[in-house]
């Protein structure tokens, strides 16, 4: 799945800090008579920022810039060749948030990304190693033992693409800036994303082999800037992290941390010298047949993880668990009385993923039961259940992520918890100050 190849083209030289291209060569050297050459925007390095405030990083923007259909947004490259010790980064957006971004932590603290990349500085020895894999091309394997809530490797964000730019552009003019986005990184980096599988071969243009690799290889993410008024996701490359293949029921699972812009891949079970360290590219809740579709439809490739070579009686009794859970999460989200969700079905549910071995998503089967017991007046096992939650939450989320602060509230106080006694108070006939029985909103 993970192949290498050559690169096609090299970049012209550029200034290290704020640069702009050696007059007369563009960034055309590819051989590529549609892949247009541009030139850079140069900036001075204290003001060179999406607005022209000053700032703690320096901006360079590529031009031309290229304005959404209706004329409402333009998007341009913006890139800052220093982010995380040199390692370097690109946004491709609208000015207005990369202003927004350029005020989170990873741009005005370089401290917060130092020591993050460490296949650039690397601090500790690697359990890893990258290396083709029969029928799948490269990929990462174990070794050393890992355990269960290890990290494993953590990047920061090479390429970030604005949903909104892929929507609203032309689509000449979207490869184009894509094209523009992958060459103004530093050359080393530009090569590791050149570098990625396309899960086909073929002879590409050069703007074909760009939107190959990123659509390929790209994660979802959202920024949750609500002052901006635009669509918030953006889909990111991290070509590092991107060379783990998929497993339906995977050996690890990865977090986006926005203050860092880093994405971190922990182990979700104990993995072995010699295993491969896979993650899932889907959904791992969707039944067989809707993972196979989804798997060859965007990626090309026909799983044959555990899951999917198992026995048809096997993968029937899958897909009924996978049909049960479907069933019983939403009421768990029901905070009125007409909710069927008791401590006994919360149990059920882990018992569920435990048998999926759905390791990736066992903080929320644990944080559904704390909720449940604490709920019905049983501090003690909902503490127990809470407990649990944050230790795989930590790893799975972040230990800023809401749900884990949530559970460490029930945890130290179930009784001031705002589940206490919930389901009770509905069950029971008692009224809010509102008279209304069970009245809590969803």
């Amino acid at each position: 799945m993970c192949g290498s190849r050559e690169v096609p083209s090299l970049l012209p030289s550029f200034d290290p800090i704020c640069r702009s291209n050696v007059p007369g060569t563009g960034y055309l050297a590819s051989g590529d008579p549609n892949h247009k050459a541009h030139g850079a925007g140069h900036c001075p390095q204290a003001n060179c920022t999406a607005h022209g405030h000053r700032s703690q990083h320096s901006w360079t923007r590529s031009s031309p810039c290229f304005r959404s259909k209706g004329n409402k947004h333009e998007y341009c490259v913006f890139t800052d060749s220093t982010f995380a010790e040199n390692r370097g980064t690109t946004l491709v957006t609208t000015a207005e948030r990369a202003a927004y971004l350029e005020r989170i932590p990873a741009y005005t603290d370089p401290s917060v990304t130092k020591g993050i990349n460490q296949d650039i500085i690397r601090t500790k020895p690697a359990k890893y190693k990258v290396e083709k894999i029969e029928g799948k091309g490269l990929g990462v394997i174990a070794t050393g033992f890992i355990n269960r809530g290890e990290l494993i490797m953590a990047n920061t964000v090479s390429l970030m693409f604005d949903y909104a730019a892929y929507e609203n552009l032309e689509r000449d003019d979207y490869l184009d800036i894509q094209a523009q986005a992958v060459d103004s990184l530093p050359e080393a980096h530009r090569r590791l994303i050149l570098d990625m599988s396309t899960h086909d071969e073929g002879n590409f243009t050069y703007l074909e082999l760009v939107e190959k690799i990123t659509s390929t290889n790209a994660f979802d993410v959202d920024p949750d800037d609500d002052d901006v008024d635009q669509d918030n996701k953006f889909y990111v490359i991290f070509p590092e992290i991107a060379r783990m293949n998929h497993d339906c029921r995977p050996a690890a699972d990865y977090y986006f941390d926005l203050e860092t812009l880093t994405q971190y891949v922990h182990a979700v079970r104990p993995i072995y010298p010699g295993e491969e360290i896979t993650v899932t590219y889907i959904d791992p809740t969707m039944r067989q047949a809707a993972r196979a579709h989804k798997l060859h439809d965007t990626w090309g490739f026909r799983c044959a993880c555990p899951s999917c070579t198992a026995s048809r009686p096997a993968i029937a009794a899958s897909d009924d668990r996978l049909r049960q859970i479907e069933e019983l999460r939403p009421e768990f989200n029901k905070f009125r009385s007409a909710s069927r969700a008791t401590p006994q079905m919360a149990e059920l549910l882990v018992s569920l993923y435990e048998q999926e071995r759905l390791w990736g998503m066992m903080d929320e089967a644990y944080r559904y039961a704390a909720v449940e017991w604490n709920a019905v007046g049983e501090p003690w096992t909902a503490t127990k259940y809470a407990r649990l939650a944050i230790e795989h939450g930590i790893y799975l989320s972040g230990e800023k992520d809401g749900d884990v602060a949530d559970m460490d509230e029930l945890a130290a106080d179930p009784w001031s918890h705002w589940s206490w006694m919930m389901r009770m108070k509905g069950r029971t006939g008692w009224k809010g100050r509102k008279g209304v029985a069970g009245d809590d909103e969803d």
